[in-house]
């Protein structure tokens, strides 16, 4: 139980036996970016260049675009984070697609947005999301989530489903359901205190659990997440993520699933380690899951990705950019 809070509300990853990895030296494709300050605090290693902010309702929320190659009016491509990470998981995806606008932002409570007193609630991000896209002038966009960002992606569909063209779910919570006594211990187990006293080596475990295989390719998720228990704001991040946990358990949303109207696309990791909870319902395997979202969902597209586990777009960038693609040019 503690291993799956700790991966949970930390969303960073090592060592498994299985397959050989994919990405079998470390990625060093996006170095510190030491001149994008926009939370007032330095910025964390490993981000994407130009990293930018916008106001929506008050709070800072910072983002990174990528216009597209010679078009004004492109379609938009928005990528949302899961819990207790940030857009720079989207760093081998957010120059991958030159005939999208492409959008990523950072949740307020999580990256270098603002986290004072964040509601960290599903129907909070969903709203968030909805004016984010109101301050970039994007009328409608093709909706990526991962994991938590998959949840807020669900509210969207179903509040503010003209928004969007398509909704495109990778390792989405809201499938999975929690008994209330199950919801109840995850609540009890998880507190601002327990992330703040997790130590460099539990990290590192609660990484590893992200990854069908881990390798130091992904050491940068412990190097990224050491960087921001050093900054001002740790503490606020920390309650913000202890907040979204609650939100997630109240946000849930399988019964309405099917009211989405919006063409959609799900994906898992057939190695998933996080979804569903292994310590809840150990009885149940991605390929269930994935079930759930068939039945829930009979029109979506859902598809399980071999040698993947929760973090598909970083430990299978390749093939989730081809499946991406695929449902980008779907009808």
């Amino acid at each position: 139980m503690i291993a799956f809070l700790l991966a949970v509300s930390l969303m960073t990853l090592p060592a498994s036996s299985g397959a050989a990895a994919p990405n079998p030296t470390p990625d060093t494709t996006h170095a510190d970016t030491t001149e994008a300050d926009t939370s007032g605090v330095s910025p964390l290693p490993y981000y994407p260049d130009d990293i930018q902010s916008t106001s929506v309702e008050g709070r800072t929320v910072a983002y990174v675009e990528r216009p597209a190659d010679g078009s004004e009016g492109a379609p938009v491509l928005l990528f949302v984070h899961g819990l207790g990470s940030n857009l720079s998981l989207w760093r081998h995806q957010i120059d991958a697609f030159p005939s999208h606008r492409v959008l990523a932002l950072d949740l307020p409570g999580f990256g270098l947005s603002d986290k004072a007193e964040v509601p960290a609630t599903m129907p909070f991000f969903a709203k968030t999301v909805v004016g984010f896209l109101d301050e970039m002038g994007v009328e409608t966009a093709t909706y990526v989530g991962a994991s938590m960002g998959g949840q807020v992606g669900l509210h969207v569909a179903l509040e503010h489903g003209d928004r969007l063209n398509r909704l495109v779910l990778m390792s989405p919570a809201g499938i999975e359901t929690f008994s209330e006594k199950d919801a109840q211990a995850i609540r009890g187990m998880m507190s601002p205190e327990a992330i703040m006293a997790s130590t460099d080596a539990q990290v590192r475990q609660s990484v590893a659990l992200n990854f069908h295989e881990y390798t130091d390719a992904y050491a940068w998720l412990v190097e990224q997440r050491h960087a921001l228990s050093e900054r001002d704001d740790f503490e606020k991040y920390a309650a913000a993520n202890a907040r979204a946990v609650s939100g997630m358990l109240d946000g849930a949303v399988y019964d309405r699933l099917g009211e989405i109207e919006v063409p959609t696309f799900v994906l898992f990791g057939a190695g998933d380690k996080l979804i569903p909870n292994r310590f809840l319902h150990p009885e149940q395997s991605p390929a269930s899951i994935a079930d759930s979202a068939r039945a829930a969902m009979p029109d979506a597209r859902v598809d399980l990705v071999e040698q993947a586990g929760h973090l598909i777009m970083i430990e299978r960038p390749d093939r989730f950019e081809a499946l991406l693609r695929s449902a980008l040019s779907a009808d």
